[in-house]
């Protein structure tokens, strides 16, 4: 399966190079000018990797990288500007794993994209494991662990992450869910089930990083496939 790779800089020249140069490597891209694009498209997609310029008119590349770090473990390559040391310091402190000054190669940048895709890759337990924050659900073995240690989830709570797992990043209906689409009381027992597994998850599950909750319609993880 081809590798989504999200490119967010203003340089409309500089995007549509990498575009066209990193399609031919295989890769599926995907733009953004700015950063309110780019905090958008994160809010519905997740990527294998995400490549963002420090500053742009829009704002700081740093805010995007925090907000990104918030809810997944993906990898970042910081751009900045030749000779900008803090800038790139700063970056690595917030969680960028691995930087580029401008102006670059884009065969450098592909050469840092394929070691940075095999290290996150090499990190997973197998081609069936997901990640989101510090855990990683195994859907074989139907296994949680956070930092290699196991969290124990009951058969209920195993189920509903599985079922938002395969989801993969989109939107569960309520109904979905639970055991009887019409049944107002099996829709409360979805959303207890939800509380109990926010509990076990999320640092603080009244602000949940990892189960967002969708107004009127239901739930979604935020994960990524390892």
């Amino acid at each position: 399966m081809s590798k989504s790779i999200l490119i967010v800089d203003d340089d409309k020249r500089l995007r549509e190079l990498l575009e066209d140069y990193l399609s031919e490597k295989k890769y599926k891209i995907f733009l953004c000018e700015d950063f309110a694009d780019a905090e958008e498209i994160l809010e519905y997609f997740v990527f294998d990797l995400i490549i963002v310029d420090r500053m742009m008119p829009s704002g700081d590349g740093i805010d995007l990288i925090k907000t990104v770090k918030d809810k997944s473990n993906t990898p970042v390559i910081l751009l900045t500007a030749m000779g900008e040391t803090e800038s790139r310091i700063a970056g690595l402190k917030i969680g960028a794993d691995d930087y580029l000054s401008k102006p670059f190669e884009p065969e450098e940048l592909y050469l840092r994209i394929q070691k940075l895709l095999a290290l996150f890759k090499n990190d997973a337990v197998d081609n069936k494991s997901f990640i989101f924050g510090d855990f990683v659900f195994n859907i074989t073995t139907l296994q949680l662990k956070k930092n290699s240690k196991i969290v124990y989830l009951t058969e209920g709570e195993n189920k509903l992450l599985l079922t938002l797992i395969n989801k993969n990043n989109a939107i569960v209906l309520r109904e979905e869910l639970a055991e009887s689409d019409y049944d107002e009381s099996e829709l409360r027992k979805v959303d207890v089930q939800v509380t109990r597994l926010r509990q076990k998850i999320e640092e603080n599950p009244k602000q949940p990083r990892f189960i967002k909750t969708i107004r009127g319609k239901g739930y979604k993880l935020i994960c990524n496939a390892i």
